[in-house]
């Protein structure tokens, strides 16, 4: 096949990827668009074979080339390879992942009879799989919109490897790599969704990501290495820069990734960063969301702990960001529901609704008098641990009329592992009729009682009735609610 039929460019970044570039390689090979394509092999500084096995495979490939970026990172050697490029489609793959014999053909047939100038497509991770937010857009068959904001959660793809690009939109929108920085791919896949007038989204898999699991990816240490919270929130800003020009709903769903890109690096700062540190990173935060609202916040963060660093932002309040429990008083009730207590406007009230109270029956022991001990465990999400000794606890028991005080005993010492407090309640078997009971976790507050139903221990499974004389109970599971069941002693 001529230069000239030759109408998608695969660009494949390198380095130091010997272990898993054989397996890559053969992967692209025996793709059935593979003589359709140009592919460049860009290594960016490797020291083990793996140039030798880019050379080897171009030598028995003649539209694959080999060319060097040695003092760049995978950035600036995707750069290079998409100015070489001159087909009118564009992929972006990884050398130590693999891809599906038919993610070229699928891709760049999808592309062309859609007119779109991105596509889309499904990916999977091994050796564990991820669900992520746009995985739900995917149907049985193309679906085509004439802009991500039709499907908001689609900007969350901000990888580059399963899509193909009209590589026009790219150089007519100046669209680039980030350079000598982590996350590089979010400069171009963020800005092409957003700017692009027609996306298709393919039910079929494409690509097939490594999680190495050896320390070496990105991946494996996001959380960890203060220069990912630098290259992250470097990134943030450069698309930031973009909202002049946006729409107000391309404004609105890039906010969404604004958002959700940074809330685990911020709750974490505190643990990576000494003081001075953690307040310049405070500091730009607050210029990057001033003036985005509390529900889209709320709508763009897991839970109340990803959303109280927003809270800090927004109210300048350096404290709850880096110590909140110097800050943070109890909890209130309000409907049913529970609120940090912190003493903003209304305007924080969505950041503030506790999004989980997770309460679990660990265990259970014959106490005095025939009596049964219960043993839990709870945490209030947004509460940093060492304020929920501070809680008044009752157990409810439904459909029994007994509403039992519980010992809050406070933080858990049993291991860095365990989270949360612990407490327990006196149950005397005597005291209830015969039955099956549900049991809730009661948090009293200055406002409304919440309660919240307790899950079962796995280890609760098996274990045999406790009690003595007046009956006995045991703790068993039903669709995960843990169930009080009192047995009455025979008379």
């Amino acid at each position: 096949m001529s230069q000239v039929e030759r109408d998608v460019t695969v660009v494949v970044p390198f380095r130091d990827v010997q272990n898993f570039f054989p397996e890559f390689l053969d992967s692209v090979a025996v793709q059935t668009a593979f003589a359709r394509a140009q592919v460049i092999l860009v290594d960016n500084g490797s020291t083990d074979r793996s140039v030798a096995i880019a050379e080897e495979f171009a030598a028995r490939h003649p539209n694959v080339d080999v060319v060097s970026q040695p003092e760049g990172r995978a950035g600036d050697a995707r750069n290079m390879g998409m100015d070489m490029a001159v087909t009118p489609y564009i992929v972006f793959w990884d050398a130590d992942d693999t891809v599906p014999e038919r993610s070229l053909e699928v891709l760049r047939n999808t592309i062309v009879k859609t007119r779109a100038t991105v596509v889309v497509g499904r990916e999977k991770h091994v050796p564990r799989p991820v669900k992520a937010p746009w995985h739900k857009y995917f149907g049985k068959s193309v679906k085509t919109v004439g802009s991500v904001v039709d499907i908001p959660d689609l900007i969350h793809s901000a990888s580059c490897w399963n899509k193909m690009f009209d590589l026009d939109l790219l150089r007519s929108q100046g669209i680039r790599f980030g350079t000598g920085t982590a996350f590089e791919d979010a400069y171009v896949s963020i800005p092409a969704l957003l700017l692009s007038e027609r996306i298709a989204l393919v039910d079929a898999p494409v690509y097939e990501y490594r999680r190495r699991g050896d320390g070496t990816s990105v991946m494996d240490t996001i959380w960890d290495l203060p220069q990912n919270y630098a290259d992250q929130l470097l990134m943030l800003e450069y698309l930031a820069g973009m909202r002049q020009g946006l729409t107000p709903y391309q404004q609105e769903t890039l906010e969404r990734f604004l958002i959700r890109s940074m809330q685990g690096f911020l709750v974490r700062a505190p643990q990576i960063f000494g003081e001075a540190d953690c307040r310049q990173l405070f500091e730009r935060c607050r210029a990057l969301y001033w003036g985005i609202t509390s529900e889209q916040i709320a709508r763009s963060t897991n839970d109340t702990r990803h959303r109280i660093p927003y809270l800090a932002l927004h109210f300048a309040d350096f404290d709850l960001f880096y110590r909140p429990a110097s800050v943070l008083g109890p909890v209130h009730g309000r409907e049913g529901d529970l609120y940090v207590d912190y003493p903003g406007t209304s305007w924080g009230l969505p950041l503030t609704k506790v999004s989980s109270v997770p309460a679990q029956i660990e265990g259970m022991t014959g106490g005095q008098d025939g009596t049964v001990v219960l043993h839990g465990r709870f945490s209030v999400n947004g509460i940093p641990d060492q304020l929920l000794a501070g809680l008044e606890l009752q157990v409810w028991f439904e459909r029994s009329g007994r509403t039992l005080p519980a010992v809050n005993h406070g933080q858990a010492q049993d291991g860095p592992a365990q989270r949360g407090a612990v407490f327990t309640v006196t149950v005397d078997p005597g005291q209830f009729p015969a039955g099956s009971f549900p049991v809730r976790l009661v948090v009293c507050t200055r406002g409304r009682d919440v309660s919240r139903p307790c899950s079962v221990s796995p280890a609760l499974n098996h274990q045999a009735p406790v009690g003595g004389s007046r009956g006995s109970a045991r703790i068993t599971a039903d669709g995960g609610t843990a169930q009080l069941v009192v047995e009455s002693a025979p008379h």
